[in-house]
């Protein structure tokens, strides 16, 4: 009570989109997985990981995880360090104390000063926006004498 500071674990913040009804699978800081880490509901990681990471839904990546992995899942935060590559179905938020390291396949993309990513970034079409493109590209390979339709 009186000068004693206590030890109490960092509470895991909700993660965006979840359902409240969904559990979060949480890899503490003093537990490391070497293999395949997959959850089919959302996930927090605090530890280390060396391999593949599979979350169906959104992942939060703590500022003390040290993941050597390839990385898949709906929505990811990461506030620790990854050396792999990552797709995320929709967005990817590097907070301040963020290292990445690989590629990353994105919808969205959110960096706050001070992260640090190295790698290459590719944006991921939904699939309502490529029939789009793909129309375009047709209408416009079908048009005659240099004429270009817009569908």
């Amino acid at each position: 009570m009186f000068g004693k500071k206590e030890n109490r674990a960092k509470p895991v913040p909700k993660i965006a989109n979840s359902n409240s009804n969904s559990n979060v699978t949480y890899l503490a800081a003093d537990c490391e997985v070497k293999g395949s880490f997959i959850s089919n509901g959302n996930a927090r990681i605090d530890g280390k990981v060396e391999g593949t990471v599979s979350v169906a839904g959104d992942l939060a990546i703590g500022q003390s995880a040290v993941l050597n992995a390839n990385i898949d899942a709906q929505t990811i935060s990461l506030a620790g360090e990854v050396r792999g590559n990552i797709k995320a179905k929709d967005l990817l938020e590097l907070s301040s104390t963020a290292r990445l390291y690989g590629d990353i396949n994105i919808r969205q993309l959110k960096i706050d000063q001070g992260a640090r990513f190295v790698g290459t970034s590719t944006f991921a079409e939904t699939e309502e926006e490529k029939i789009k493109t793909n129309n375009k590209v047709t209408a416009n390979n079908n048009g005659k004498n240099g004429e270009n339709k817009t569908v």
